[in-house]
C-alpha cells in the first residue's frame, strides 16, 4: 500500500476548481502541483497552487525563498479559498518518478502553518472521489 503524504507536502494532481465544477466539469484542466492541509484517515485534502495572477480568490504568495526549497517556480501562490478532498491514492495523483513516488516536494513547516491559518472558514471542499 502506498504510504499517505504529510500535511505540507507537495503533489502533482488534476485539481478541479470550483468554478469548473460550477461549469460542469467532474475534472481538472490540467496537473498542478497542491499542497496537502490535512489527513483524515485516508481523506487528504489538497490546495492548489497556482502560477498564475489571474486567479479572482483568495489567494496566499508564496515567498520566493520558500518557493525555491520547495521546488516550486518563483511567484507562485496558494488559493485559500478552496479545497479539494479524496481517498489516497487517488485516481487524479500524478506519480514525479519511475520508482514511483507521489512527494514532489515540501513546504517548509512555518509556512505551512501560514497557510492553514490563511484558509478561509468559507472554503469550498470539493470531493474527488
Amino acid at each position: 500500500m502506498t504510504p499517505l503524504p504529510n500535511v505540507g507536502d507537495i503533489l502533482h494532481y488534476v485539481y478541479l476548481f470550483a468554478h469548473e465544477k460550477e461549469a460542469g466539469r467532474d475534472e481538472g484542466i490540467k496537473t498542478r502541483p497542491v499542497m496537502v492541509i490535512a489527513i483524515k484517515e485516508r481523506r487528504v485534502f489538497t490546495v492548489a497552487i497556482s502560477t498564475k495572477a489571474h486567479y479572482r480568490g483568495s489567494v496566499l504568495p508564496v515567498p520566493d525563498a520558500v518557493a525555491d526549497r520547495a521546488g516550486l517556480a518563483r511567484g507562485t501562490s496558494v488559493v485559500v479559498d478552496q479545497y479539494n478532498h479524496f481517498t489516497w491514492l487517488g485516481f487524479d495523483i500524478r506519480p514525479v518518478t519511475t520508482e514511483p513516488s507521489y512527494i514532489a516536494g515540501r513546504m517548509p513547516p512555518g509556512f505551512t502553518n501560514t497557510v492553514l491559518t490563511a484558509l478561509t472558514s468559507k472554503a469550498k471542499g470539493i470531493d474527488r472521489d
